[in-house]
């Protein structure tokens, strides 16, 4: 019934977003997405020996699973623990999980319960979700209902759909809450927006609970949720309550060419990585989902195609204060710029472009902070890619697992 879950399973893609702006760990994790491993051992062990926190994490993730490295579970944890303990929530995700399945080393239900609450305690979607099963089983910890529940139900205002099928699971059987049919309801039926057949089952099967009338009002209730807000739930007097959003729409266009292939993206989702307070930027041609903003919020990491179909898309990656809360123009010095197009495989580049030869910084204002808004316009060209970027969003009120380092 309970499945334990990582940040990290595999190393394609560098999916946690990009590491510290420096030629070894951007050649590291170029290195890393092309599967060259060999490649991405030699540029990242001397930044993890430096004490590069992404660069510790991604050698133990290298040694976890045998890229690049044999699979050496010692090794793992000893890298995965340096960068946990600066805290580097994946990490501590990741170190969490290997002591709480025993995965090459012996199981220590404690550790597991440490490392959890600390990437639990910075907001992390994934170890709030773990932290809340190692309470409902009592796995090295007290066994406390109502504790699993509340970290359940972090994970779940955080769009974790796993924590919403959880807490649906709860008020159908009344386990460390009341028994509520209607919430049963909600509660699957928002987990099960990303198709999951599991969660659409209990989605099913939790209606014929209600009458009609209460299904419709439970209807309306998961479809006005969306990500950022908290559960919906109900007030001491018993009467139903959903959120209301926290801001206005985002806003959002990106316009020029790749590599001479025109787009146009007026769709987009940000990240935000408060412990830098740098930011990723998802502009997409094709309306982006609720649970794929979610997915993004949480990984800031964008895929360059969907159900096999190749998506026209930007994705950039900067630090618009350049380390500091306090947006500027001047303060973005490069920008991690990763694009796809839907009639070229060969359109899409991978670049760090640089200021003042590859774009210009028109505006940027905003609080790069949780719940605070970034508003900017950036243009530019390389080679026969150009682009401008027209922006004004709402930041996530929670972090990303990981983004870029602004060197501060």
């Amino acid at each position: 019934m309970y499945r334990m879950l990582r940040i990290a399973a595999i190393l394609v893609a560098a999916s946690l977003g990009a590491p510290a702006a420096v030629a070894g760990m951007d050649e590291g994790i170029a290195a890393l997405k092309r599967q060259d491993y060999a490649a991405a051992a030699r540029e990242l062990r001397p930044e993890a020996e430096r004490g590069n926190a992404e660069a510790q994490y991604r050698i133990g993730l290298m040694y976890e699973y045998g890229k690049g490295y044999s699979v050496d579970k010692l090794q793992a944890v000893s890298w995965l623990r340096k960068s946990a303990t600066q805290d580097h929530v994946g990490a501590q995700v990741e170190l969490a999980g290997i002591y709480a399945t025993g995965d090459g080393v012996k199981q220590d239900d404690a550790q597991a319960v440490n490392w959890f609450r600390k990437a639990a305690e910075q907001g992390n979607a994934i170890g709030q979700y773990n932290l809340g099963l190692l309470y409902a089983k009592g796995q090295g910890t007290q066994r406390d209902d109502a504790q699993a529940i509340a970290w359940f139900r972090k994970s779940a205002d955080n769009g974790y759909d796993g924590a919403q099928f959880k807490l649906g699971v709860a008020y159908e059987h009344g386990e460390g809450v009341a028994k509520d049919p209607l919430l049963a309801y909600v509660n699957y039926a928002i987990a099960a927006r990303g198709g999951n057949a599991d969660y659409v089952a209990h989605r099913d099967d939790a209606a014929r609970a209600l009458n009609a009338s209460q299904l419709k009002d439970a209807k309306a209730m998961a479809a006005a949720w969306q990500p950022g807000q908290p559960m919906p739930t109900r007030t001491s007097t018993g009467a139903m309550q959903v959120a209301a959003a926290a801001h206005a729409s985002d806003k959002c266009s990106a316009t020029g060419a790749m590599e001479g292939e025109k787009f146009t993206a007026t769709h987009c989702a940000i990240s935000l990585y408060g412990d830098q307070h740098s930011v990723a930027i998802w502009f997409n041609e094709d309306a982006i989902t609720t649970d794929e903003v979610t997915a993004f919020q949480l990984s800031s990491y964008a895929a360059e195609d969907k159900a096999g179909k190749r998506r026209t898309r930007v994705q950039i990656m900067f630090c618009p204060g350049a380390g500091s809360p306090n947006a500027s123009p001047s303060a973005v010095k490069s920008i991690d710029f990763n694009t796809s197009h839907a009639k070229s495989a060969l359109a899409g580049v991978q670049w760090v472009v640089e200021t003042p030869k590859d774009f210009k910084v028109e505006k940027l204002s905003g609080s790069v902070e949780p719940g605070g808004t970034l508003s900017g316009r950036i243009v530019g060209q390389r080679a026969r890619t150009s682009w401008t970027f027209d922006f004004d969003l709402n930041l996530p009120t929670k972090d990303a697992a990981a983004g870029m380092s602004c060197g501060k």
